[in-house]
Formats: C-alpha cells, sequence, structure tokens
C-alpha cells in the first residue's frame, strides 16, 4: 500500500505550468492490478533488495524503473551530503520514477528499499517500449510521470540550489534552463538574502564565484549551461561516428514534431538542441489561437509534453549541445561543440529564429537581467511591482504584456506606429485596453537604456518631434521581430536575402546550380539546395511564424524525409 505524501509547511510558489497535482493522488501514485503487473513483468526482471539498499540515486542515469511486487520503496529527497526527507513510500503494486525515468536523465531524487524488498527492473529502453506498446498502461504511467514532475516543481523536490544575483546575465540564464527543462531547483538572490555569504562560505564557495550550483553530488563555481547539463544528468550520452537515419537540428514547435512522427515512424533519430525545449514558443506564457486548447496552454507546457514525445518514441534528444557546422554528403557530417561529431542520412533544419536586437544604446549592458526577448515565469518574477517597458506590437508583445500585467505595476508598450491594430490580433488589443495597468505608447522608439549596475530609466524619442524623454523601467521585454539561426550551415545551403532557408520552388535553376544540385529531380517543397537536407518552421524561407504551422511542417517532412531515403537505398 503506497505511503503517505510529505507535508510541507512552507512551499515555494508554483509555476503556473505545475499547479493543480494536489487532489489528484490516484493518478499521481496508481497501484496496478494483477494484469499489469503481469504485463509490466513481461518488460523486466525480479531482482531482491536487502533493507536499506539504493534501487537508484539522484543523479544516476539510466536508472531504469522499478514496481514493488513486496516490501517497500522510499523515495528519497536529498540536500547535500546528509539531509534528506521522505517523499512516499511505495507498497506492492506501486512504482517509483517520473519524467526522467523514461528520457534515462539523471535522477532528482532517490529510490530506497525498506525491508526486504522484491521489485521487477525494467531497463529504459524497454520502459519506453512498455509506454508505446501496451497503450492503456502507458497512459497509466505517462501520466503519473507528469504529475510527479509537475508535483516536484511545485515543492521544489529536488537537490539542486542556485545561487546569484537574479538581474545578472549568468544567473538568470542558469535559471531559465533549469526552469525550462522542468527541473526543480531552489534559487537565492544572494543581493537580497541576508544568510547568503555564510552558505556560501560553508559550500566553500565566494561571492565572486556566483553563479553558484549547489547539489548532493557537489558544487559548480561560475558553471556554462552545458557543465551545469552535465552535473545533474541532462546531457545525452554521443558516441561520435554513430549513424543516424535523422538529424533533427532544433527542439522548438517544429524540430520536435518532426523528431515525434520520424521516431514513432520507427526511423532512429537525434534531436541537437543548444538551450532548452520549446524554441521562442517555450518563453511564452499563454499560447491561446492553437488547435485544440481552448483555454491557452503555456509553451512550457505544450513543449514539455512534445520533449516526452519524443522520448517515448526512442529519439536521442541532446541539449545543451551547439550544432558547429555540417558538410553535405551521402551520408551528412555533423560536428558538435566539443570536437563531437554524428553522422546522419538525412537533416531537418528547425533552428528557428533569434529575436532582434533593436539599435538600443547600452543594451547590452542589460542583458540577460534587466533585458528580455520572452516572458516567462521567471522573467515575470523580475516584475513584481515594477515598472515595465515592452517594445513591439505584434502578438508575441500583447501575450507578454497582458501576462506580465499580473506581476507588474505598470506596464507600456512602446510602439512606432500609431496603433496596434495593423500587427496585433483583435483579441489581444481588446484585453490590452481594459488592463488598468497597461499603456500603450505610439510613435515612440528606445534610444538609451540607463542604470547603475542594473536597468533603471530609459531615454525615449518621440518619432513625431524628435523631442526626448525619460520614462523608469527595471525590465525592458523586446518583441521586435527575428533574425534566422543559420550560422551554422554550409555554402552550399541557399538563403534569402533575410538569411532565412530557400526551399521548394523558391530554388530557382541559378540557385540550384551554384550549389551544386546533382539530382535530375528538383527539390521537394520542403527541401533545400542539399539533397536530403530540409527544413521546416521559423527558419525556412516563407514560413508563416505561428506555433500551428511550424509543428504542420515539420511533421509534414518527415513524409519527404521517408521519400529520400528510399531513393538512396534504392
Amino acid at each position: 500500500m503506497s505511503g503517505e505524501d510529505r507535508q510541507t509547511s512552507e512551499r515555494p510558489e508554483v509555476p503556473p505550468w505545475a499547479a493543480g497535482t494536489e487532489l489528484r493522488h490516484h493518478e499521481l501514485n496508481p497501484e496496478l492490478s494483477e494484469a499489469e503487473i503481469e504485463i509490466v513483468a513481461g518488460y523486466g526482471r525480479m531482482v531482491e533488495f536487502e533493507d536499506g539498499a539504493w534501487l537508484w540515486q539522484t543523479g544516476d542515469t539510466g536508472a531504469g524503473f522499478f514496481l514493488v511486487l513486496s516490501g517497500e520503496v522510499e523515495i528519497v529527497s536529498q540536500r547535500g551530503a546528509d539531509e534528506e526527507s521522505i517523499i512516499i513510500s511505495h507498497g506492492r503494486g506501486h512504482y517509483g520514477g517520473e519524467t526522467i525515468t523514461m528520457t534515462g536523465g539523471g535522477a532528482l531524487v532517490s529510490g530506497r528499499a525498506k525491508g526486504k524488498t522484491e521489485v521487477i527492473a525494467v531497463e529504459t529502453a524497454k520502459l519506453r517500449e512498455l509506454i508505446a506498446t501496451e497503450s492503456e498502461l502507458g497512459e497509466t504511467l505517462l501520466l503519473s510521470f507528469i504529475l510527479r514532475r509537475m508535483r516536484m516543481i511545485a515543492e521544489d523536490l529536488g537537490d539542486v540550489q542556485l545561487y546569484g544575483i537574479a538581474v545578472e546575465p549568468k544567473a538568470a540564464g542558469l535559471r531559465s534552463f533549469l526552469s525550462r527543462h522542468g527541473v526543480p531547483h531552489g534559487f537565492i538572490d544572494t543581493s537580497e538574502s541576508e544568510t547568503a555569504e555564510a552558505e556560501l562560505f560553508a559550500l566553500d564557495a565566494r561571492p565572486s564565484d556566483l553563479p553558484v550550483v549547489s547539489t548532493s553530488r557537489g558544487v559548480l563555481k561560475g558553471p556554462t549551461i552545458r557543465q551545469l547539463a552535465e552535473h545533474i544528468g541532462l546531457a545525452a550520452s554521443i558516441e561520435s561516428g554513430i549513424r543516424y537515419d535523422l538529424a533533427v537540428i532544433g527542439a522548438g514547435p517544429a524540430g520536435l514534431a518532426a523528431s515525434v512522427y520520424a521516431a514513432s515512424e520507427g526511423l532512429k533519430v537525434i534531436v541537437i538542441e543548444s538551450c532548452a525545449p520549446g524554441g521562442q514558443a517555450g518563453t511564452s506564457s499563454r499560447i491561446e489561437n492553437y488547435l485544440g486548447f481552448p483555454t491557452g496552454i503555456s509553451g512550457q507546457a505544450l513543449a514539455g509534453r512534445a520533449f516526452i514525445q519524443a522520448h517515448k518514441f526512442g529519439a536521442t534528444i541532446a541539449t545543451a549541445r551547439k550544432l558547429e557546422s555540417f558538410t553535405c554528403g551521402a551520408p551528412h557530417k555533423l560536428i558538435l561543440d566539443g570536437g563531437d561529431s554524428v553522422e546522419a542520412r538525412a537533416i531537418v533544419i528547425a533552428s528557428g529564429a533569434i529575436y532582434r536586437e533593436p539599435p538600443i544604446k547600452n543594451l547590452d549592458a542589460f542583458a540577460g537581467g534587466g533585458v528580455h526577448y520572452g516572458a516567462s515565469y521567471i522573467e515575470a518574477q523580475l516584475c513584481r511591482q515594477k515598472d515595465v517597458v515592452i517594445v513591439g506590437g505584434g502578438n508575441s508583445a500583447g501575450q507578454a504584456a497582458i501576462y506580465l500585467s499580473k506581476f507588474a505595476r505598470a506596464v507600456r508598450i512602446l510602439i512606432r506606429g500609431e496603433s496596434l491594430a495593423a500587427s496585433m490580433s483583435s483579441y489581444l488589443i481588446d484585453r490590452i485596453d481594459r488592463s488598468a495597468n497597461i499603456e500603450v505608447v505610439p510613435f515612440t522608439e528606445v534610444r538609451n537604456a540607463n542604470g547603475n549596475g542594473r536597468l533603471e530609466k530609459l531615454t525615449l524619442i518621440d518619432k513625431r518631434t524628435e523631442e526626448t524623454s525619460e520614462m523608469d523601467a527595471s525590465q525592458l521585454f523586446v518583441f521586435i521581430g527575428a533574425v534566422p539561426a543559420t550560422d551554422f550551415v554550409p555554402d552550399s545551403i541557399k538563403l534569402d536575402m533575410h538569411g532565412f532557408i530557400l526551399t521548394g520552388d523558391a530554388l530557382g535553376d541559378d540557385a540550384l546550380g551554384s550549389a551544386g544540385w546533382p539530382l535530375e529531380r528538383r527539390p521537394s517543397p520542403l527541401e533545400s539546395s542539399c539533397p536530403g537536407v530540409f527544413a521546416a518552421g521559423d527558419v525556412r524561407s516563407s514560413s508563416v511564424k505561428r506555433v500551428a504551422s511550424a509543428v504542420g511542417e515539420g511533421s509534414v517532412c518527415i513524409q519527404a524525409v521517408h521519400g529520400f531515403l528510399r531513393e538512396i537505398d534504392a
């Protein structure tokens, strides 16, 4: 019988995508029937553990899945070398695990035998096979995994503690990485904490080492995102020279859709993502015009579920890894940061676009702390009772304004034109008009960003009169379009005048000739000037810059991939 959940007297504020698990105990911790236990047994093996033995520990990768037959398994949250607490105790018919169990990443909590315990142990690959094959049981397991991760985030049930200054770019980047990966973590703003210096001293760290990450496995001082990912077990292991059927560049909506469809149809897939799943969509507080979600869905939630789907079907997802370059050939060779390389018979470029930086003086001095290009939960926490300015008049700017108005004292939208009508959906304009603390400031541009160590004021210019003025602002959000992320593509991939990838009929004879197109046929609609290299989503020239369109292109692209693979195998 499953034990009682741990009760917490003080919980951190719950991010919106992690709320709502309190009344779903039977979905969080379902008890499998005898018939379901028999199904699980077909995918695993019986293993016995003595009292106090660890089945897995925090940070272990590829630990697998354990279903209890007799005895109990305690789920333990560990903080540091000596601090631990029991989250729950699982008895017969219950099991340990959450979404990281299925992906094979580093475990966020530990599992320990209480009394002599017998379990069915299922390896990670077999667990994914079980979930994909046994539809009803797979749905039960997957739902419980998702809810458990939500609960872990809501109650900070993990061992990751981040120390840093909230408005400092490197700390903000690490915090965003953890948040977008759904890693439960605590954050100590050392500029506001009276005990932070003593806590750092206990970790053998100093303020000059910030940001600092502490886990039960050790302390990282000033880590890069990749170093953090490797430390907590989020970095996929890549064996050089491995040949994949398909390499997907980017884990935004287009890339995740491509990986889900390709992997579910039996292709060997690797996804290479330089930061975190979701792309620009992953930073959106709420997407309200995506089909099937009438109440809206956050970009974080949408990307997280797609990420799990891709793992479910066996895709390898390498996050915090940057593609440096690739060469067109048979097969294509991809070079990653650090010198790792992989081969792929086909490539889908879904690297999306990067928000354009406006020509504002001193802007770089506040990047990541006072200046942002997305409005997620993390950025919203910096806006509480502050004056916030948004530059841009499109839907992204409108969604951000409405979301941030729940936290900020005042939100001002600066636009170059007269009104929002030409560039924003009417439902967003109506909401902005009804929001008491949102103001639209027309005919205005930002000239300078000013502050002493952190953003404090903006110098504005009135486009009608050329007069300048100052406006208070502790946070500036920029949504003025984007430039394509194509810095890694070879010269044989033809781009339009703005740097987006040309595909299909957009490739004229001259472009194909200069690219050395070797085939008698012309490129298929989503195929680039290199055979077997496709483009989908925002990175593709003339694409519709919408989440639904990106998902559509990513999924449709796989039909063309199959056609190309049949062609080269013939």
